[in-house]
């Protein structure tokens, strides 16, 4: 299905039935269906919410530039569509930043955090690979976008609006000038922090996290990458249990 979000659609799914309600955040250039794995188990506990966000997908692409804060918008905006109160929200990598960006916004809509391999913040060097994206994506199209993340023999197909990822690339880029990791200590919701040992970013940045973030907790899952959600749904589910969070 597709939801009126002021001016723009999203293409989203649901199963299960609620409360709890979980709404799961991907990273760039994924699509809902990478959670597939976890959500068809969070499913027996609650309603589980899955959405392209914007530019990605089947969703729209609204006119640029974009904010963070306009992605944490999307995420309430969906909750309201569906005249949901509150939400716990599941976010990996780029779905991450959404995530702790919607829960500094409107706290009283967030009923937790699950960081999945996720930063508050990014590096010159970082800071510009995003802008190297974004450009490859203006002058591109998909394909530009596809090669500047993965490399030219790369078979991963991206389905989007390559424009509109290039907006979205650069709110990745703001981490570098306007860092979350000082805001987050506003935070007051439940948060599980869980990263791969393996991931490309490193186990640092969800170590930061943690000392940023109140009473955060953190797990690093031994032998996995950046896609814990897609490499170890069972792992992500039995964290999940572990720390309360199936619980209404």
């Amino acid at each position: 299905m597709r939801v009126e979000v002021g001016g723009h659609r999203l293409s989203l799914k649901r199963n299960g039935a609620g409360p709890p309600h979980f709404l799961c955040l991907h990273g760039l250039v994924d699509e809902l269906e990478v959670w597939e794995g976890l959500a068809g188990r969070l499913a027996g506990y609650g309603q589980v919410i899955r959405f392209d966000q914007r530019a990605h997908g089947d969703s729209d692409a609204p006119n640029g530039p974009y904010r963070r804060e306009d992605l944490a918008a999307d995420v309430v905006a969906i909750l309201d569509r569906l005249e949901l109160e509150r939400a716990l929200l599941v976010g990996h990598s780029m779905g991450g930043i959404v995530a702790m960006c919607a829960a500094l916004a409107y706290p009283e809509r967030i009923a937790g955090l699950v960081l999945l391999g996720t930063a508050s913040e990014c590096s010159e060097k970082v800071a510009g690979w995003y802008e190297r994206i974004a450009r490859a994506g203006e002058a591109e199209g998909i394909d530009g976008i596809r090669r500047a993340i993965y490399g030219t023999r790369s078979p991963r197909e991206i389905r989007g609006d390559a424009v509109g990822l290039a907006h979205v690339t650069r709110c990745l880029k703001s981490l570098y000038s306007d860092p979350l990791t000082p805001k987050l200590a506003a935070l007051r919701c439940p948060t599980l922090l869980l990263v791969g040992e393996r991931d490309p970013m490193g186990p640092g940045a969800s170590v930061i996290l943690e000392r940023a973030i109140p009473a955060a907790k953190l797990e690093v899952i031994a032998g996995r990458g950046h896609w814990l959600h897609v490499e170890a749904p069972d792992t992500v589910f039995d964290a999940l249990q572990r720390h309360g969070f199936l619980n209404p």
